[in-house]
């Protein structure tokens, strides 16, 4: 008798006719992890978030948390003012804490913004 002078048998592909294998169940109370690439933001995304941390500094109050997200979904944000203070020159400012979202990158900065004479808000940095 031989001994290791067989042939491995090849893979045999599924039949065109047969049935799709069935999906993975999802359990309530778990997590499915599905991978997301990052989202470039486009000018339209970036005035936007702009457009938003100027809504917050002029009607959230200190403390409040201002919850916004675009309508495509790809791009969402939290803003906090914080404190209200006047600068050395009198200009009414805010400290704010901003978190942005675009897809499953989360950043957030902090920092201070101060009102100009127009009414729009001035983010220093």
């Amino acid at each position: 008798m031989e001994q290791g002078g067989g042939l491995a048998a090849a893979p045999t592909a599924a039949p065109a006719n047969a049935p799709a294998p069935a999906p993975l169940p999802i359990v309530p109370g778990t997590t499915v992890e599905i991978a997301v690439p990052p989202h470039k933001l486009d000018e339209k995304d970036e005035i936007a978030a702009l457009e938003r941390i100027q809504y917050a500094l002029s009607e959230v109050g200190d403390g409040t948390t201002y919850v916004w997200r675009r309508w495509h979904g790809r791009l969402s944000g939290i803003v906090q003012p914080t404190a209200s203070f006047k600068d050395t020159g009198g200009k009414v400012c805010r400290h704010l804490i901003v978190l942005m979202t675009t897809g499953n990158n989360t950043k957030k900065q902090e920092g201070i913004a101060c009102r100009l004479p127009s009414g729009r808000w001035q983010l220093d940095g």
